[in-house]
């Protein structure tokens, strides 16, 4: 359904505000409660390209409408999510999806230990742990870390507080509530935090609850519903020359419905602990981490697709990592590290009591899986001479995959024989895998004034495939059917042969600003020339009428190419209140498969938004305007269906009568307005629940919403 014209509704749309601006979208600043002597040469402006930071009163805001970490950064350039469960987005950044982008939570990495990937990175904390994402798309510094083609997700939840000298002890926290009429349910957190000048305590809990949300015009999308919880205490002292912090947690999700998902997650439970070290010293800065992740994920149907069929997962992340930086001379710097990671993984399905198809022996999808990777990074950050600065990073990585011997639910018998045969020729080979892959950033900045900056670069990164691409083994209908990392419902199998993505990435973003009268526009161009892009290739169907496709995860060389066009300017004063600001953006990606022509997977169409924000003392009053595109290019081996354009109005209001409180009320989709998400994948739990009659329906989004918060600090 559309309003508008797609693809020229939403260029001018954001054409209208970049007219009106001399440049870029406005990110609010970032604050930090760390102390000064904090040092990672990640986060040093000094050593990396400009991130784009959400933090402050744009955090806030966004965290009435989701309790989805990553879902925070919609809103932002070039910025989409493929939908998963209620707290479980992925991120879809530039066309980059999913493992493609390093999402890290306070600089440590997470696995996805799932075949369908229903426990990301960014599912671990909830919106209201956040305090600041940085996104560093495209040109992300080796420092950022490896693994990646797309860039970096930082998520950056409340680090430890001290007390000012002679402060005396410190004391404070915040309580949140928020509730979503869409799902009939909403979010809690609290936090507190003592400290005295040298030792620090916080602790903090997150709570969410969802009912299955109510698309355009009041109907009811199927297995949307979900629970999960999160709790974590911070303990730090403060040297000297520096601060030591353990920061431990555990992330409990009961229940998680998929929409888009043959089955749903029954339990997730995770466990982690953070041991991190920031020092300044006369010679340098360094930076040491150590972390640990244990999870064990369950997957059934829940009541919406009804049956039985358990999967179990145990997965172990364990990481350290060294940076020290170094000056070299008058605003320049050299930093040096070391990464290492070990991840385990046991993927198992027990036998099923009464079924001739499931058992009688436990079906072992990925046994004794394992994945370990070192890096060795350096980069230089400094002047060029005049108004040029540079930065340049290398970073060379191995990485080491391998699986044990795997088997069937039964080694007889015709209804398992497909399986028989693929397990017999899986154990027979030898399995271990080691890449070694180099990443390479060159970025040069160009600052003639105040008024101008021009950025390019270019960016060589590199992924190697996960566990269950090479190793998903299955080719059964119904094994094969369990793994599905990307929402469409097809069934996919792994290639143990698998090469590492390769990605030459240019970029090219230009800064204009006009401070006197608050205006600013940014433009950004992008291109990627992609060389063994894990794509997909058809070796089957099956279901009814050949709904669903089976497909081999295979190596093709790809091309993204796209642009992004934000602006910001102030409007009309009332009274004595700051002006009325108007911002917006328009974004663009074009995705292909360069060997067969398809368009590729999960391309977001074009994407315009704009925001009128108007202050009245206490009171913020905003209007937004969302137009998407028709997605009328899909990948056609997949099934990706096509979605029709659409816009949606949203109002937000802000009170802050004092420091210490505020209150967000807001009405989403004001309209009522019935569409579909072009990242949504298919409607599987609504195609189940209707007898699984083809063809299959995308996924519908949420319809109107009437949103509350409320946020208190003591």
């Amino acid at each position: 359904m559309s309003l508008l014209s797609s693809r020229r509704a939403a260029l001018a749309a954001g054409a209208a505000v970049v007219a009106l601006s001399v440049p870029g979208l406005s990110l609010a600043q970032s604050t930090t409660e760390l102390p000064p002597i904090q040092a990672d040469p990640a986060a040093n402006p000094a050593a990396r390209p400009p991130a784009g930071v959400v933090a402050g009163e744009t955090i806030a805001r966004r965290k009435t409408s989701s309790e989805d970490a990553v879902s925070l950064l919609l809103g932002e350039p070039g910025v989409a999510v493929q939908a998963g469960g209620g707290t479980t987005a992925l991120p879809v950044v530039r066309g980059m999806a999913d493992d493609r982008m390093l999402v890290t939570v306070d600089g440590a990495e997470a696995t996805a230990f799932c075949p369908n990937h229903m426990n990301p990175p960014g599912s671990y904390v909830l919106a209201g742990s956040v305090t600041s994402i940085a996104l560093s798309p495209t040109l992300s510094p080796v420092s950022a870390g490896g693994d990646n083609i797309g860039g970096v997700i930082a998520i950056t939840t409340r680090g430890p507080v001290f007390a000012a000298t002679g402060e005396g002890p410190r004391t404070e926290g915040e309580a949140s509530l928020t509730y979503r009429s869409v799902i009939d349910g909403g979010s809690a957190s609290i936090r507190a935090s003592v400290a005295g000048e040298r030792l620090s305590l916080g602790v903090e809990s997150a709570w969410a609850r969802g009912e299955n949300y109510r698309s355009g015009y009041g109907r009811d999308v199927l297995s949307t519903e979900y629970e999960t919880y999160d709790a974590a205490v911070t303990l730090a002292a403060r040297t000297d020359q520096g601060v030591v912090s353990l920061r431990a947690g555990r992330q409990f999700t009961p229940y998680q419905a998929f929409p888009n998902q043959r089955m749903d997650m029954t339990e997730n439970a995770s466990n982690f602990a953070d041991l991190r070290y920031d020092g300044a010293y006369a010679w340098g800065d360094v930076t040491a981490r150590a972390s640990w992740r244990d999870v064990e994920h369950e997957m059934n149907f829940l009541p919406d697709k009804g049956g039985d069929m358990p999967m179990l997962t145990h997965g172990v992340d364990l990481g350290l990592a060294l940076a020290v930086t170094l000056p070299t001379g008058q605003d320049a710097s050299l930093a040096l590290g070391l990464d290492v990671r070990r991840t385990d993984l046991d993927d198992w399905w027990p036998p099923v009591a009464g079924s001739m198809m499931m058992g009688p022996n436990r079906y072992l999808n990925i046994n004794n899986g394992s994945r370990d990777r070192t890096g060795l990074w350096a980069e230089w950050a400094g002047p060029l001479g005049g108004a040029w600065t540079g930065v340049a990073g290398l970073r060379l990585e191995r990485v080491e995959t391998n699986a044990g011997d795997v088997q069937p639910y039964s080694w007889t018998g015709m209804m398992n024989a497909a399986d028989i045969a693929a397990a017999t020729a899986f154990n027979a080979r030898d399995r271990k895998r080691t890449d070694d892959v180099a990443d390479l950033t060159l970025l040069a900045r160009w600052d003639p004034s105040s008024a101008v900056s021009l950025e390019l670069g270019y960016a060589r990164k590199t992924r190697t495939p996960n566990l269950y691409e090479r190793y998903a083994w299955g080719m059964g209908q119904m094994s094969a059917a369990m793994t599905s990392l990307a929402g469409d419902a097809n069934a996919w199998i792994g290639d143990m042969d698998l090469r590492p993505e390769t990605a030459n990435n240019l970029g090219a973003t230009l800064r204009l600003s006009a401070p006197t009268a608050n205006r600013r526009l940014t433009v950004s161009l992008f291109h990627a020339e992609i060389e063994d892009y894990v794509d997909a290739d058809p070796i089957g169907v099956f279901g009814p009428g050949g709904s669903f496709a089976r497909l081999r995860f295979a190596n093709h060389d790809a091309r993204m190419q796209g642009a992004e066009v934000s602006g910001r300017t102030d409007l009309w004063t009332l009274g004595g209140f700051a002006p009325a600001v108007l911002t917006g953006s328009v974004s663009w990606v074009r995705g292909e498969n360069r060997d067969t022509g398809d368009d590729l997977y999960h391309m977001a169409p074009v994407t315009s938004r704009v925001s009128l924000e108007q202050p009245l003392g206490a009171w913020t009053a905003v209007a937004e305007l969302e137009l998407v595109g028709e997605k009328d290019r899909v990948n056609a081996p997949r099934n990706e269906p096509v979605t029709d354009s659409y816009a949606l109005f949203n109002l937000r209001g802000v009170w802050r009568p004092t420091e210490r409180l505020r209150f967000d009320v807001a009405i989403e989709n004001l309209s009522d307005e019935a569409y579909d998400l072009p990242l949504g994948g298919v409607s599987f739990g609504d195609f189940k629940a209707g007898g699984m009659v083809p063809p299959i329906a995308a996924l519908p989004g949420p319809g109107r919403s009437f949103n509350l918060g409320l946020t208190v600090g003591f």
